[in-house]
This record gives structure tokens, sequence and C-alpha cells, in this order.
């Protein structure tokens, strides 16, 4: 079971990946037609809340088939930077974790005009999911993470190296303060995982209302993902102030569009889940609360944003790509609730 420190980066970003360039791809992404909501679906509740998500966000449902061209223009980069990338089996590889960085790239990041920037955030994803499968085998080479890319030592693993190479050319894409969050941003993630494992037997306390969202933070990323929206065109000052906002969108709405996988999965160790034992409510309940401060935190984020066209576009397309992210994903089985 998982705890809710990883919860973010394994259910917004680590789907199953058995797919590399000449794979067939349908088993990793679904066509599904954005008509309206089936009345007669057993879970009503569940499509209510995620109907009136889409609805007070006033979001689309769009599909975005697989960008084969990008995918290998992602496969060329990672090996003209020296990534490893073999394909044998048993190889440390970020290869097989490549869907994972296309699919992120050509929905919420579809607006980015740079390609190269788009390539780097499908390989900071990719790498990402990578993280997390090597934290599942070998603790200790997360453990070492943070400190040897802090001293700019070498990681004891040849995909590591990769990702820390990647963090530093953050600022060669973005602003400097933008790049020092996304980097403390992602330093936070891999702690996360750490501490996921040092309190894997810590009891829950049914009082620690917030920790459920502070890990969910800490563990996800969201501030570079959010800020990632924004092309490096667009004076910091423009958007930043609707950082806190975005974040809880990106946050509030994974945990709305991801709920029916998971509570039809059984999982029970989640955000969702800890936060209705700490409340004492149901779960739909905590779905329902989390669809509308969503919500209401991207009609925020448009309002700070409206005094600057460029950004305020910005965010209206990511907005509709992460939307398009989950619905591009047969693993969140949203075509069970929308077809």
């Amino acid at each position: 079971m998982l705890t809710d420190l990883a919860y973010w980066v394994r259910t917004f970003l680590a789907f199953n990946v058995g797919t590399i360039e000449d794979a067939p791809l349908e088993p990793l992404l679904e066509k599904l037609s954005p008509q309206p909501l089936i009345a007669t679906n057993p879970h009503n509740e569940v499509r209510d809340a995620v109907s009136g998500f889409l609805a007070e966000c006033n979001l689309p449902f769009p599909v975005t088939p697989y960008d084969r061209e990008f995918h290998n223009a992602c496969c060329q980069a990672a090996r003209s930077k020296g990534y490893a990338m073999d394909t044998y089996p048993g190889a440390p590889s970020l290869h097989p974790f490549m869907p994972g960085g296309v699919v992120m790239a050509t929905t919420a990041y579809a607006h980015l005009d740079n390609k190269s920037t788009q390539i780097l955030i499908a390989l900071y994803t990719a790498f990402l999911i990578y993280l997390d499968d090597v934290f599942q085998q070998d603790v200790e080479l997360v453990y070492c993470f943070n400190e040897r890319f802090i001293l700019c030592q070498a990681q004891d693993d040849p995909v590591l190296d990769g990702f820390a190479s990647l963090l530093h050319e953050f600022p060669q894409h973005f602003g400097r303060v933008v790049s020092n969050i996304m980097i403390t941003s992602t330093l936070n993630l891999v702690t996360a995982l750490l501490l996921e494992h040092e309190t894997q037997d810590m009891k829950s306390s049914l009082d620690a209302h917030n920790y459920p969202t502070f890990s969910r933070v800490m563990s996800g990323a969201s501030e570079t993902y959010a800020l990632f929206a924004f092309p490096p065109q667009i004076p910091m000052p423009f958007y930043i102030q609707a950082l806190p906002e975005q974040m809880m969108f990106i946050n509030n709405g994974n945990d709305v569009l991801s709920f029916y996988k998971e509570d039809s999965d059984g999982e029970t160790v989640n955000r969702v889940s800890n936060l209705a034992r700490c409340h004492g409510v149901s779960k739909i309940e905590v779905v329902r609360r989390l669809s509308q401060d969503a919500a209401t935190c991207h009609s925020q984020v448009l309002q700070i944003l409206s005094p600057h066209r460029e950004a305020h576009t910005a965010y209206a397309n990511f907005s509709q790509g992460y939307v398009g992210f989950h619905a591009s994903l047969a693993r969140y089985r949203l075509n069970e609730l929308i077809c």
C-alpha cells in the first residue's frame, strides 16, 4: 500500500507504462469520447463530483492522441544528452518511462511554443517516474540523491546522473527565481519519498488535519508543474501571486479525477481517505469539498492573472490540458464515467 506522501507522484505521474517506441500504445492510451455523463452509471456520486468539477471550472474533457513524433524527439534528445536509454531487459534506463513524459508534455503543456522546453518537461516527468520506481527497488539510491546533487557528486545510478544533469539545465529555460523554486520543489519530492519510508509504521493521528495536505504538497512537485505552464518570456511578477491557488487546483483536481480509479481498486491510503478519517466524513464528501475548492482556486487564478493576457491564456490552456492528461490515460478509467 502507498502512503499519502508518495501519492501525488504515483497517481499523477506513475501509470503502468508497458510501451516503448515500436510497441503498441493502445493499452496505455484510450480514445475517450467527451459525451454527456451516463445517468445510469452505478457510481453516480463520483460521476456527479467529476461532472461538477468540470462544469464549475468550465473545462472540457479533451482526449489527445499519443504523439509518436514527439516521443521520438524526446528519445533522441535523451540520447544526445548521454542519458541511459538502453532497451535490453534489466538495464537501468529512462527509455521505458518516456511515454509518461510524452503524455504530460503534449497535454498540459501543449501550448508552449518552445519545443526544447516541452522536451525538458517530458524528460523531467519520465525521470520522476523512474525515481519512484527505483525507490521501490533500492531506497539507498534515493537517500543519497539530494546530498550528491547539492555537492555535484556522481549518483550511484546512471539514470539518476541524468536526472541531476537535467535539473542543472533549468536556469537555461526559466528565470532564476522560477528555476530555484522548481529545483527546491523537486528536492522536496525526493525528501518526501524518504519521509514515507521512515514513517511507514507511524500511526495516523485523527487530530493531524493538515498533515495529509502538507505531505501531498511536499511529495508532488506541484510548484514545478504549475510554473511550467508559463513561457519564460512572460515576466514572473505577472503570475507568481497565483501560484498557491494554482497548486491547489492541481492537487485537488487530481484527487477528484483519480478518485474513481482508486476507490474501484479498493485503495485506502491516500489523501481522500486520510482526510475522511481525520474529519469523520465519507470519502465522497471529501471529494465534493476538494472539487469545490479546486473550482474556487481555478476561478481565483484566472482572476489574479486577468490583468496579464499572456499569463491568463497560458494558464487557461494549461488547465484544459491538465484535464486532458487524465482524459487521455486509460489508467484513470474515466471512460467508465464519461463515454
